[in-house]
């Protein structure tokens, strides 16, 4: 085998097809520590693109039904956005998609 066809076949070998990583989904819940305006106020300032209307219903849902999503995107943006929001002082977690 000359050179080039060795490097063909370790190629080969070694290559995997990427899988696209699942979303994970970041969760509000309700807590009794925060006014509905500050829920609304601290989602609009940590997650970018934000509007006032999605962050209300986000918020009323978490305080309606115990727990909202409040966006589902891949492992390491979910993960910051569970610390800014976990840093303002709200209850999030993160869990994966599905």
């Amino acid at each position: 085998m000359t050179a080039t066809e060795i490097k063909r076949a370790e190629g080969t070998q070694t290559r995997r097809k990427a899988k696209p990583d699942l979303p994970w989904n970041v969760i509000l819940y309700n807590d009794w520590e925060h006014s509905m305006p500050q829920v609304v106020v601290i989602l609009k300032k940590v997650i970018p693109g934000m509007t006032l209307k999605r962050a209300t219903k986000i918020m009323w849902e978490a305080h309606s039904t115990g727990k909202a999503l409040v966006k589902s995107c891949h492992r390491e943006l979910a993960e910051l956005y569970e610390e800014r929001l976990l840093a303002k002082g709200l209850t999030v977690s993160i869990e994966p998609s599905g």
